[in-house]
């Protein structure tokens, strides 16, 4: 055991993010979570307002689910020590998230 990387264990598919590339929460052997999308900023961010509103994506995530995320690579998300709720919070964020913000308009 190596230590250096755990492998997931279970992949749990997000639908209503991103059409051109859904984002999966894998979670892994050591109990973390990994949140990786296709792309970021979605496919859908097109104009700079929209881009920037993801420049502290991380930190819409960690207020939304309110454990600690780390940025870890552009499209991966880490989340060490996620709480029993941690997926379906994010799961809700995310399918939630586009008619959160197209509403804001």
């Amino acid at each position: 055991d190596s230590g250096k990387m755990s492998k997931p264990s279970n992949e749990i598919e997000i639908n209503g993010f991103d059409p051109d590339g859904e984002p999966v929460i894998r979670v892994m052997n050591d109990g973390s979570l990994q949140l990786v999308f296709n792309f970021m900023p979605p496919s859908y961010a097109e104009d700079d307002d929209t881009v920037a509103a993801f420049d502290d994506f991380d930190k819409q995530i960690e207020s939304e689910i309110g454990v600690p995320v780390i940025w870890d690579d552009r499209e991966v998300f880490v989340i060490q020590n996620p709480k029993d709720d941690t997926v379906d919070r994010i799961r809700s964020f995310l399918e939630n998230y586009r008619n959160q913000s197209s509403s804001a308009q």
